[in-house]
């Protein structure tokens, strides 16, 4: 279960994070003390400079090291849902605007009929927000300045709740056959600068919310990741 592998990042990222936090506090408090004491003893205002810049990068790391771990622990502490009745295509128009945000040179389209009851669903407004955005900032990043579609519209199967489909199509090369059955993993990249939570969180998210996150395809000319949740009324089915 994703909500399981998440606790356990959960838990892994606090041990984590209480162990290097300690010594990161110790190396930023000496690296303080001793620029102070170079500015006492150093008279050479260059060599001074020198020593006190090699400090600041060393400060600068400790931070950066220290924001890392925040960051892994505010992702894995959720919370708890506050469900409500919302319009998708409202929530979608959301979690666009935020990717846009963050990469403001990106080619997203939306495809999204007009905000209707079949479009309605019962979920906390932030989560389906965070999950919807968390597909989609990968779909850009794996698109590579490519075109990324998104299209929503309701799905009824027989026998079925009728569901709302929020489809993501990126224009990147696809997901590797060894690399598919980890993207869900916690701290699970292929990338060096990613996080590897966004999807694990964002299947969580949606699973603890009746809904689902599910790859439809996946070859050389793109993938499609699909996020589910039910319509309005069919929440409590």
């Amino acid at each position: 279960m994703a909500s399981e592998r998440l606790d356990a990042a959960g838990r892994l990222a606090a041990w984590i994070a209480h162990q290097i936090n300690n010594p990161l506090g110790a190396i930023s408090g000496n690296a303080q003390l001793l620029a102070r004491r170079l500015q006492r003893d150093i008279g050479d205002p260059e060599a001074l400079g020198a020593y006190l810049s090699y400090l600041e990068a060393v400060q600068n790391q400790t931070e950066r090291c220290a924001r890392i771990t925040a960051e892994a622990l505010n992702f894995t502490q959720i919370g708890e849902p506050d469900p409500r009745r919302l319009s998708v295509p409202d929530v979608v128009s959301d979690a666009v605007e935020l990717v846009r945000y963050g990469h403001p040179e990106c080619c997203v389209n939306l495809s999204a009929p007009a905000a209707s009851k079949c479009l309605e669903t019962r979920a906390d407004r932030e989560w389906l927000t965070r999950a919807v955005f968390e597909v989609l900032a990968n779909a850009v990043q794996a698109s590579d300045g490519g075109p990324v579609e998104i299209a929503v519209g309701v799905e009824r199967k027989a026998r079925r709740p009728s569901e709302i489909r929020i489809g993501v199509s990126d224009s990147g090369p696809g997901i590797p056959e060894d690399v598919l059955p980890r993207i869900f993993d916690p701290f699970f990249s292929t990338k060096d600068d990613a996080r590897g939570l966004g999807l694990t969180l964002a299947l969580d998210m949606m699973l603890r919310m009746n809904g689902r996150v599910a790859v439809e395809r996946t070859d050389e000319t793109g993938s499609v990741v699909a996020v589910y949740i039910p319509a309005w009324g069919e929440n409590e089915r």
